[in-house]
């Protein structure tokens, strides 16, 4: 290597770590809209668009029957005690923290 010359900034480079960086941002995307399709607070309307970004990108749409079926019946996989009790746990922490 010359004395006096710059170094290659792999980041800005097409290499193909660049490219597995780009890929995997767009993993990130696809694994958002599958979760739009599990959720139950998705509206319909949100259902359908994700349904045809996951279609547009080449990826599945399905969603597992127990999936819809907790959704309707409005099953959690954390029983909703369980969860206020962490948010006043947080709550308290966080409160003890400033004082």
């Amino acid at each position: 290597m010359p004395l006096f010359s710059r170094r290659h900034n792999h980041a800005y480079s097409n290499t193909p770590r660049r490219r597995e960086r780009y890929y995997h941002s767009k993993d990130h995307v696809a694994a958002g809209y599958k979760a739009a399709l599990a959720n139950p607070n998705t509206t319909s309307q949100g259902r359908r668009h994700a349904k045809e970004e996951l279609r547009a990108m080449g990826r599945s749409t399905h969603v597992p029957f127990m999936t819809k079926v907790k959704r309707t019946l409005g099953i959690r996989s954390t029983p909703r005690r369980k969860r206020e009790e962490e948010k006043y746990y947080e709550r308290e922490r966080r409160h003890r923290r400033r004082y």
